[in-house]
């Protein structure tokens, strides 16, 4: 089989490495970005927009240039490589997937968001629902004025930021049932946010519903499949972004090694250390190889989206915090400076494990949907 890109995706890949090493050459920078009062740098998303970064997550059919599980893997593993902060996966990848992926999409929004104009964040996980889609507690009641939220909405991703806030609540039935779920859209303004930065260093916020007005976009059988493909769709991006971070723990530590000397010699030259080396690559080669899988069939069946999806996470969660360690324990005491980037990376690597589904949480997945 030819893994290689195709002459525009590898045009595309090389033109976001550049604006991504020219905006992100030290980790200095990330620092800064994510201490601006959005938590993010809001003319390094307007160029992304210019660009066409934006457009890439976005399938033509809604404007965008792109939109494949290709096209996601492939940006998200150089956001990974710059450790990035501007919210391509709460409003490019999330947002605009829950948005395109209804019976009556939202171009209108879809196109804003390509231009870079509009922010958007998906609001589903709450503080009980532990990564399962059907566990929705927000309740949405419908009145002679329209559908009315209440309920609180855990870890939005930039929800401090977004002009439109995408949430699910409970129409009817109990907590886990999977029918009586609608997706809404509401404005920014109704609901009651409290915003704080993640301890890798990027932007989330609680969000309180008390008598919000919504529109309703989709709910039942519609909506449950919405929110599996926008989970889906951002546990792919996160499982390439870890591809990226992975990539540079293992560069730099190699080159870490081919310096620092120990006994008159480079510590990368003793034979026990070259091992530890060896088995790092083989566990991001393995990665590589699933979020490959992951991405090329990520426009196939449901069942089998799930299936690699799961697989994929579950091996960045467990190859993750492997190569965690040992960039930590192979640099020493310098690794857990805040002036060495390495540590920052390392951080980062954990947290995704935590978003969108855990290890644990995708293994079962992965076993659940291999035994249909």
């Amino acid at each position: 089989m030819d893994f290689s890109l195709s002459e525009e995706r590898k045009m595309l890949q090389e033109t976001i490495a550049r604006f991504f090493e020219s905006h992100y050459d030290k980790i200095d920078k990330h620092h800064f970005n994510a201490n601006l009062p959005d938590g993010f740098d809001n003319k390094i998303w307007q160029e992304s927009a210019d660009l066409g970064i934006i457009s890439a997550l976005i399938s033509p059919d809604f404007g965008g240039l792109g939109g494949t599980g290709e096209d996601i893997s492939l940006v998200f593993e150089l956001i990974g490589k710059s450790l990035c902060v501007e919210p391509f996966l709460s409003t490019g990848v999330l947002s605009s997937t829950a948005l395109s992926s209804i019976k009556k999409p939202k171009t209108k929004i879809l196109s804003e968001i390509i231009d870079g104009s509009f922010l958007v964040s998906f609001a589903h996980s709450e503080m009980n629902s532990r990564y399962e889609e059907c566990h929705v507690e927000t309740k949405a009641v419908s009145s002679p004025k329209g559908w009315i939220i209440d309920g609180n909405k855990s870890f939005v991703l930039n929800g401090d930021t977004s002009k439109k806030v995408i949430v699910s609540a409970r129409i009817s039935g109990e907590i886990n049932d999977k029918n009586g779920i609608g997706i809404f859209l509401i404005d920014k303004d109704n609901i009651k946010t409290r915003s704080y930065n993640t301890i890798d260093g990027y932007r989330a916020a609680e969000l309180e519903f008390k008598n919000s007005s919504g529109e309703l976009i989709a709910k039942d059988e519609e909506a449950l499949k919405c929110i599996i493909k926008t989970n889906a769709a951002g546990a792919l991006a996160l499982s390439a972004e870890a591809l990226g971070i992975m990539q540079i723990c293992f560069d730099t530590t190699l080159e870490y090694l081919k310096t620092r000397k120990q006994f008159g010699k480079s510590v990368g030259s003793f034979q026990a250390i070259q091992h530890r080396l060896v088995d790092m690559m083989l566990e991001i080669e393995q990665v590589k190889s699933s979020v490959m899988l992951a991405s090329a069939t990520f426009e196939a069946d449901e069942k089998t989206r799930e299936k690699h999806v799961s697989a994929a996470k579950n091996l960045v969660g467990r190859a993750g915090k492997i190569i965690a360690e040992e960039t930590i324990q192979m640099h020493g005491g310098i690794a857990m400076t805040w002036e060495y980037s390495i540590a920052h990376y390392a951080k980062r690597l954990i947290m995704i494990d935590h978003l969108m589904g855990d290890a644990d949480h995708h293994r079962d997945r992965f076993r659940m949907l291999s035994s249909i």
